[in-house]
């Protein structure tokens, strides 16, 4: 794109064509100056269309909108059998006095550069005109041929070919006079200085630019329409009516978070602009991720949330998701230049899901950059859960600033709050740690489970939900989260007093009535709002005296198939149950494993602990357990909604 300068208006849409046409296909080292005047010895001017200084020399364009058969000779030109004026004459008596003033201006030892005429014919926009010259080097050209003319050493006339040089270029600046005055004038709208053009397309363009009023400056975009580039009326208008729009989308979202504020419409005849000011930060296609704290991240996320979530219920989306058109700063501001409300609110969320997943996963917060992942497969559109948990992280501070690997043992500190003091046991998967608040000065315990990166979905939700529930014979849930540069994830849980269910040494009659009929009432709470345990076992049942307490849900399916898992069941029985079902044979089965003597369960399978519990004093056990138990071991139990299980397994009344 060649540097234009523009010294009048265009006096007909050839004009404006052929400068469109020049300004965008020749080179950026040349210079292009339209409607521009060439002083003489007398004092007069002569105006010419377009002056070239170019690589090889320079060029007096004269622009020339013929239409159909030009017969162009040396004296006389002729167009579909008519005379019409011999342009190329005109434009070559120009470019000799243009010579002329070079050399009177020409210090010693300096060349002037050499000028000469040239004609471009348009045609219709570069459509219909032939042109047939009686001598092939004639300095006639239609848009086929007129660049390379402009750019090549062949469309030269001079006898000896030498290349401009700065000097020699200064010299036609200094000649014309006032080039500076007449390109800065060109370059200011109001008080708008124009300084880069970002965009440009036919008649739209997009420049960085700055406000100007004197004492003070600001930074600021400009969204330029030229109507006369479009190349049709019927174009422009519709281009112009986008424009207005975007005008009043903007003014309906004055306020709104990610909303930069726009100034009133500039029009002046020729162009309509409307200025924009310069988001802050930088576009999101080059915004460097990898540099950014956790925490940077997680606020540039909210606050990205935030600003959606306030466009949307003002009834408007975005659409205009190009990484171009998102600003993001190191601060944390979020902001977006392109709303075109052109998506329903649905296909909103999922396009921003795809612009800031990247960002999401540089967090390494699972429960953060799943819900970005669904969101951009269209699964989700929950903004509000987002955003309680992108606060959250932020506020409770659960995240790591700067990630690094933790080797899990004694005396590592888990999330910057729980320090690891004893080891207590471990699976293949899984480890179990006490541990100490570091803040609090409390023990509490750390589960440690290796590659749950796929089930992290899952857990998500059911943590989420039980760290805001409460039941006393539930595991109470400080934190979760995945430990940085690993596929680990941790538990915090507050300290459950008591052991696992089979390392209990005595067991006095009624404990087990009194621990069954907790659980069984904690099992209807969960499954009441659609939690369930999913690995129920002796080890993740926690009994202190009278309290018996749930822990590891969703995971430790290790620590179940070592301990109790489904091998206990009928396989076919066990795949067509249900989730309550389950979590309740897990639990009868659970009891049955513990209290019955290892060497009188004679089956590994569902008749092998049926069989145990047979085995059982009924008195001791109590009527009601056992024939609940059993029951629930044959898969005759059905779950009925309203009813509480203990009434339906018949344990309302302990004697």
């Amino acid at each position: 794109m060649a540097r234009h300068i523009s010294f009048g208006t265009p006096v007909n849409d050839a004009e404006r064509w052929a400068f469109s046409l020049l300004s965008d296909e020749l080179p950026q080292d040349y210079l292009l100056l339209t409607n521009v005047e060439i002083p003489t010895h007398s004092g007069q001017a002569m105006e010419v269309d377009a002056l070239v200084v170019g690589q090889w020399g320079v060029y007096v364009v004269d622009v020339k909108g013929y239409i159909g058969r030009l017969n162009a000779g040396l004296h006389a030109w002729s167009l579909d059998g008519r005379d019409v004026d011999n342009s190329l004459s005109k434009a070559n008596y120009v470019a000799r006095v243009l010579a002329g003033r070079l050399k009177h201006k020409i210090p010693v030892g300096v060349y002037a550069p050499w000028c000469q005429g040239m004609v471009f014919i348009t045609g219709r926009k570069g459509e219909e005109i032939l042109v047939e010259k009686d001598q092939g080097n004639l300095s006639i050209y239609t848009p086929a041929k007129i660049i390379e003319a402009l750019t090549k050493e062949w469309g030269l006339t001079a006898p000896r070919k030498h290349q401009v040089t700065d000097v020699q270029k200064e010299m036609v600046l200094d000649t014309i006079g006032q080039v500076a005055i007449v390109e800065q004038r060109n370059q200011k709208i109001q008080d708008f200085i124009k300084l880069k053009c970002l965009f440009l397309q036919q008649g739209l363009e997009v420049w960085q630019s700055e406000y100007n009023p004197g004492g003070w400056t600001a930074p600021w975009l400009l969204k330029i329409l030229v109507n006369g580039q479009f190349a049709s009326q019927h174009e422009a208008e519709q281009h112009e009516v986008k424009l207005r729009e975007e005008f009043k989308r903007m003014q309906s979202l004055s306020g709104c978070s990610g909303v930069p504020f726009c100034a009133p419409l500039i029009q002046d005849g020729e162009q309509l602009v409307l200025p924009i000011r310069m988001p802050r930060g930088i576009p999101l296609n080059i915004f460097e991720v990898e540099q950014q704290s956790t925490y940077q991240l997680l606020g540039i996320l909210r606050r990205s949330i935030v600003a959606m979530q306030q466009i949307h219920r003002r009834g408007y989306t975005i659409g205009g998701w190009a990484s171009n058109c998102v600003f993001l700063s190191d601060q944390g501001d979020v902001e977006f230049i392109d709303i075109k409300d052109n998506l329903t609110v649905a296909e909103d969320i999922a396009q921003y899901a795809k612009a800031f997943v990247n960002l999401a996963e540089q967090t390494q917060q699972p429960r953060i950059y799943h819900w970005y992942r669904d969101a951009a497969k269209g699964t989700t559109i929950d903004l509000d859960a987002m955003r309680c948990d992108l606060s959250a992280l932020i506020e409770l501070g659960v995240c790591d600033t700067l990630p690094q690997k933790i080797t899990i043992e004694q005396g590592c500190i888990i999330d910057h709050h729980f320090l690891l003091e004893h080891f207590i046991s471990s699976t293949e998967y899984s480890q179990l740690w006490q541990a100490k608040h570091i803040q609090g000065n409390y023990p509490c315990a750390i589960s440690i489970y290796k590659e749950v990166d796929e089930q992290w979905l899952t857990l998500s939700n059911i943590y989420r939900s039980l760290s805001k529930i409460y039941h006393p014979h539930i595991e109470k849930v400080l934190s979760f989260g995945q430990l940085p540069e690993s596929r680990e994830l941790f538990i915090a849980r507050a300290w459950a007093q008591g052991v696992a269910l089979d390392e209990i040494a005595e067991i006095e009659v009624g404990q087990p009535f009194t621990w069954f009929t907790q659980l069984v009432n904690a099992l209807q709470y969960l499954h009441s709002i659609d939690i369930y345990h999913g690995a129920i076992c002796p080890k993740n049942i926690i009994c202190h005296h009278d309290t018996a307490t749930l822990v590891n849900f969703g995971i430790g399916s290790d620590i179940a198939q070592i301990h109790y898992a489904a091998r206990y069941a009928d396989p076919t029985l066990w795949d067509v149950e249900g989730d309550a079902e389950k979590d309740l044979y897990g639990l009868v089965a659970s009891f049955i494993d513990s209290l019955v003597p290892h060497e009188l369960i004679s089956d590994a399978g569902a008749q092998g602990i049926v069989d145990a519990l047979m085995q059982f004093d009924r008195q001791w056990l109590g009527e009601a357990l056992f024939d609940a138990c059993l029951k629930i071991l044959k898969f005759e139990f059905r779950v009925e909604p309203n009813i509480s299980y203990t009434q339906q397994l018949g344990l309302t009344d302990k004697d």
